[in-house]
């Protein structure tokens, strides 16, 4: 197998068309760059002509040391991590492919590096960490939430729903409340109030303003912003959603805010639902994932939707390495 990099251009046109997420996409790829510290570098594995192995991470370098970060911190993009798209029926293929791609992969990465230093996490579709496992590297498992809405209806996924959940969101139906589905300049509202609860918290949200309604006007219509408003037109509450070919990601936003002792997050939730399951643009979408499904609150509330808990990995270099990464401080994660 041949690693090697490519342009943009070229990423994007031997992206296989399932498997991937939303942050592998060129759009995704090409803001990120614009705003983040270090080189995009893309990596794409052929066997023969044909492309079967792909990564993208930013690559951070000093005096020596190489830092290779798939996906980047502090710019909201929950996975990312290396793709293997092995279409063969048999495991053993299969496996071979994933170990032969990633043996590849760290030489190319660690090539010309005193010492390479290595954090991604991957996507919900690479389920075989193991080649990372053997070479040395720590395997973390994550999880997060993913509401299967293939072959179903609105009213069998409400039925699947909470008995607090779906009298939660029949009696906001009935409410007054408008809710609408936005762009970029909405994104920018969602984004403001992400920012003033974590201010409220004494904390800064890292993600950068401008990048995020630079990423919903990118995506064009695989982004929608959804977003609620009293009678009087006060903003309640939003959510930002982002779409790859098969699954539709709670993105930002979901401050929790009330109308009338009920949640408007669940209200929003249930929109967004809806709208995958009768909107003719939303046809290919299969699942909606509510994201990190780790933290206890969190978790308490969005399995009330009766999703699927998905695991995923973090896969970073040893420990050892982890703590001289850390004594580098043009590096975090």
């Amino acid at each position: 197998m041949n690693v090697r990099r490519v342009t943009l251009g070229e990423w994007e046109n031997s992206l296989p068309a399932t498997g991937t997420e939303v942050f592998h996409s060129p759009e995704v790829l090409r803001v990120v760059d614009e705003y983040a510290t270090g080189e995009l570098r893309l990596y794409v594995g052929y066997r023969g002509e044909q492309p079967v192995g792909f990564l993208p991470a930013f690559v951070r370098e000093l005096a020596g040391v190489r830092a290779v970060l798939s996906p980047i911190p502090g710019f909201s993009l929950s996975r990312m991590g290396p793709i293997v798209a092995s279409n063969s029926p048999k495991q053993r293929k299969r496996e071979r492919v994933n170990r032969t791609f990633t043996e590849q992969l760290l030489e190319t990465l660690r090539e010309g590096s005193l010492l390479t230093l290595v954090a991604m996490v991957f996507s919900t579709e690479y389920v075989d960490p193991r080649p990372y496992l053997r070479d040395g590297f720590d395997v973390v498992p994550r999880f997060t939430y993913a509401l299967d809405l293939r072959e179903t209806d609105a009213e069998s996924v409400l039925k699947g729903f909470t008995r607090d959940l779906r009298s939660e969101i029949r009696k906001l139906e009935d409410t007054d409340l408008d809710v609408t589905v936005g762009g970029a300049a909405d994104a920018v509202r969602v984004y403001d109030d992400y920012c003033e609860r974590f201010a409220e918290q004494g904390a800064e949200f890292p993600t950068p303003r401008a990048y995020t309604r630079e990423i919903v006007a990118a995506l064009g219509d695989r982004a929608r912003v959804y977003t609620a408003a009293s009678p009087d037109g006060s903003f309640l509450g939003g959510v930002s959603v982002l779409y790859s070919g098969e699954t539709a990601y709670f993105w930002q936003g979901g401050m929790r805010a009330d109308y009338d002792g009920l949640s408007v997050n669940s209200l929003l939730h249930w929109r967004i639902v809806e709208d995958i399951l009768t909107d003719p643009e939303l046809d290919s979408i299969e699942r909606y994932d509510l994201g990190r499904a780790a933290v206890e609150r969190l978790g308490r509330y969005k399995s009330k939707f009766n999703p699927e808990l998905v695991p995923y990995y973090e896969v970073r270099s040893s420990k050892l390495l982890w703590v001289a990464k850390k004594l580098y401080e043009f590096v975090t994660y």
